[in-house]
């Protein structure tokens, strides 16, 4: 084996450590996730192997791309999570997934939550078209892979389905109202105080 080689094994080799060690620390700080690490692991995922580019997640429609509804969940997790933790990517996931099935703020679609007006922060300013989904990109991969996990129905933040970060904005009247039930990374999670989980 070369040079070159060694030297991209050796890369390899450290961040399958580094995943290795945030996978054991999200164990750790998530009480109730213990029997599902949370590491990527794209190849169980199915996101290895995939196209590096929107490809089979998009058709275009003139030169605007039509997202996948699991492209759109993606690419939303991504602009809210992007620099958080894996473990905060699959939070954010879940609140997406806890307001599909609760119906919260949600016609129950993927589309119906993501895009609801001034639900989802990112969306406010810009539309889906104006991002690529690209796979080479590590945090792209993240957060489709938080986003296919969470659909096992786990327990990830407590049936949150609010969240916001405090160190970004002022703190919003529904968490004055709301119960918080987790923080991770830079994000609180909540349930409306009306609802239970």
């Amino acid at each position: 084996m070369n040079r070159g080689g060694i030297s991209v094994m050796n890369k390899h080799l450290r961040v399958g450590m580094a995943i290795s060690m945030v996978g054991f620390l999200s164990v750790l700080l998530m009480p109730g996730t213990a029997v599902t690490p949370l590491t990527p692991d794209y190849t169980k995922a199915g996101v290895v192997g995939m196209p590096l580019s929107i490809g089979s997640f998009a058709g275009l429609w003139g030169d605007q791309p039509i997202f996948s509804e699991e492209t759109l969940a993606a690419l939303t997790v991504y602009l809210e999570a992007r620099g958080e933790s894996f473990a905060g990517k699959l939070a954010v996931a879940a609140v997406i997934r806890n307001r599909m099935k609760l119906r919260y703020q949600s016609d129950g679609t993927i589309k119906g939550t993501v895009l609801k007006p001034r639900q989802f922060q990112p969306w406010n300013f810009k539309s889906p078209h104006q991002v690529r989904f690209d796979l080479r990109n590590k945090e792209m991969r993240d957060s489709l892979l938080a986003w296919r996990l969470v659909q096992d129905g786990r327990k990830i933040v407590d049936g949150a389905v609010l969240f916001y970060n405090p160190n970004l904005v002022r703190t919003p009247y529904w968490a004055k109202v709301s119960q918080k039930v987790a923080t991770i990374g830079g994000h609180e999670f909540y349930i409306p105080s009306n609802r239970q989980v």
